[in-house]
C-alpha cells in the first residue's frame, strides 16, 4: 500500500502562470485557485479516472503541504484494480509542470501517489525512486466547479469511519455522539504523547525535553526541525546557570542574543563582552537550514526566539519544569498559557508568543511532557490533574486539518462538535489514524 497524497507548489518560486484561454476553453485558472478545487471538490466527484482508465474516489484529499514537497498530503483514495491507496498528491495546471518544476530530482516528492492536471500529457512525472505515479485529469472538477454539492456523500464519509472503525472509533449518529467520540480520540492523543515522552525522559531530564518541545513549536511547521537542532545544540542546562549570573532585566536579551547568533541570524556581535556565551553549547546553524520562504514576518524564527528567550529567563532560578508545572497545578488554563506567552514587544511588532500560540504549546507540548514525568515520578495524582487541565482547554485556533476532517466525518447539519482544545485534538487523532501513522507526530 502507498503513502498519503500530498498537492503542493509551494517549493516553487512562484506559480505556474494560467494558460491562455483558447476558443471554447475553460477559463483561465491559477495552479493554486486548482489546488483549492481539488481540496473542497475532489471527495464530491465520481467522474475521476487515471490515465489507464481507473476510477478514483477519493476518501479524503489530503491536507495542504506547507513546506517544500507535495501540495498535500496524507490523501486517501480508493483506486479501481487497486484498492485503498495512501499517499500524497501532487497538483499542476499542466502534466509537463512536473519536469518543469524539477520534482524528478526532489526525494521530496518520492511519496507522491497521484499526480493530477488540469491539462494531461504523455509527459512521464516519475519520482527519484523512479515511480510513476498515475495521472488524474482535473477537468470533471473545474466543470463541476458550480454545483450545490456541500459536503462529502454518505458513502464516502461511510468509508471513511470503516476505515476508523479497525482503531475502535465507529461512525457515530448524533452530533453527541460524535462530542463523546472526539473526547475519547482526544485523549487517546493525549495519552499517546504522554507515552512517547516517558520514552525520551529515558535519557533526557525533563526541562530538556521541555525545552525542545517548546522551540519545536515554536518553528511551527516549516522551521520545526531547524528549532529543535537548536534547542540541543543549546541544552537548558547550559543556558540556565550562565544566564543566572545577570541581573533579571538582562536575563532576556542575553538568552535571545544567545539564542539569534547560534541560530545563524546574528550580525552584531558587541554584546559577546557583556553578555560571554556559555560553555557547554553544540555547533551553531547555518542560515541555509532554515526555511524563510513564505515565513510571514510575524512567524519568523528570529522573532519566536525572542519568546524562547523569555519563556527560559522566566524559569532559570527554580527549572523550568517545576516552574511550568507550579502553574498548571492551579486548575486554570489561563495559569498556563500566561506563563508560556510573551505578549509584550520592544519594537512594537507582533508579540513574539501570542495568547492563541501559547495554548498551542501548552496543549502539544508541555501538558503531554508534564504528564510523563509526573508518572515516572510515581504521583499519579498529579499526572491525573494535568490531563484534567488538558480537558479544560477551551478551542485553539483552527487549522485547515481539524476543518477538513470536521467536513469529512460528519453531516453540516452537527455543527461545531470539536468546540474545545480536547475534542480538536481528538480530530488530529483521527486523521493520524487514517494517514496510518500509529506513533504521534513529536513536538
Amino acid at each position: 500500500m502507498g503513502g498519503w497524497f500530498v498537492v503542493t507548489n509551494r517549493n516553487h518560486s512562484g506559480e505556474t502562470p494560467a494558460p491562455a484561454a483558447r476558443p471554447g476553453d475553460i477559463a483561465p485558472i491559477s495552479e493554486r485557485q486548482l489546488a483549492l478545487l481539488w481540496e473542497r471538490r475532489a471527495s464530491r466527484s465520481r467522474a475521476l479516472r487515471t490515465d489507464q482508465g481507473a476510477r478514483v474516489r477519493v476518501l479524503y484529499p489530503g491536507r495542504p503541504g506547507v513546506t517544500a514537497g507535495p501540495d498535500f498530503r496524507d490523501a486517501v483514495l480508493l483506486v479501481e484494480g487497486a484498492g485503498l491507496v495512501q499517499g500524497d498528491v501532487e497538483v499542476h495546471l499542466r502534466q509537463r509542470d512536473w519536469l518543469a518544476h524539477g520534482h524528478q530530482r526532489d526525494p521530496n516528492y518520492n511519496g507522491v501517489a497521484l499526480h493530477v492536471a488540469l491539462e494531461p500529457d504523455a509527459t512521464p512525472a516519475v519520482t527519484v525512486s523512479g515511480v510513476i505515479p498515475p495521472v488524474v485529469a482535473l477537468r470533471a472538477l473545474v466543470d463541476a466547479a458550480n454545483d450545490d454539492a456541500a459536503e462529502p456523500s454518505d458513502a464516502t464519509r461511510c468509508q471513511l469511519w470503516r476505515m476508523l472503525a479497525t482503531h475502535g472509533y465507529r461512525q457515530p449518529q448524533s452530533a453527541s455522539e460524535m462530542r463523546t467520540l472526539l473526547n475519547r480520540a482526544g485523549d487517546d492523543r493525549f495519552l499517546s504523547r504522554s507515552r512517547l515522552a516517558a520514552d525520551w525522559l529515558a535519557g533526557h531530564p525533563i526541562d530538556q525535553l521541555l525545552w525542545e518541545a517548546i522551540c519545536q513549536a515554536l518553528g511551527y511547521r516549516h522551521n520545526q526541525h531547524p528549532m529543535l537542532l537548536l534547542a540541543a545544540s543549546m541544552p537548558i542546562a547550559a543556558l540556565c546557570p550562565a544566564v543566572r549570573r545577570f541581573p533579571s532585566e538582562q536575563r532576556p536579551p542575553a538568552l535571545a542574543a544567545w539564542l539569534t547568533a547560534w541560530a545563524g541570524f546574528g550580525t552584531d556581535y558587541r554584546w559577546m563582552e557583556r553578555w560571554p556565551p556559555p560553555a557547554g553549547l553544540g555547533l551553531p546553524l547555518e542560515t541555509g537550514q532554515w526555511r524563510l520562504f513564505r515565513v510571514r514576518p510575524a512567524n519568523h524564527p528570529r522573532r519566536r526566539l525572542l519568546g524562547a528567550a523569555a519563556i527560559v529567563a522566566r524559569h532559570c532560578a527554580g527549572g523550568l519544569a517545576a516552574g511550568l508545572y507550579r502553574r498548571a497545578l492551579s486548575g486554570r488554563p489561563k495559569e498556563l498559557t500566561d506563563a508560556l506567552a510573551v505578549p509584550d514587544a520592544s519594537d512594537g511588532l507582533t508579540a513574539p508568543i501570542g495568547a492563541g500560540r501559547a495554548r498551542d504549546i501548552a496543549v502539544n507540548a508541555v501538558l503531554p511532557n508534564l504528564h510523563a514525568w509526573r508518572l515516572a515520578s510515581n504521583d499519579p495524582r498529579g499526572a491525573g490533574a494535568l490531563l484534567e487541565l488538558y480537558r479544560a482547554y477551551g478551542a485553539l485556533p483552527a487549522n485547515e486539518i481539524t476543518r477538513q476532517m470536521t467536513q469529512s466525518l460528519q453531516p453540516h447539519d452537527w455543527g461545531r462538535p470539536a468546540s474545545n482544545a480536547r475534542r480538536q485534538q481528538g480530530l488530529l487523532h483521527l486523521q493520524r489514524l487514517l494517514a496510518g501513522q500509529s506513533r504521534p507526530e513529536p513536538i
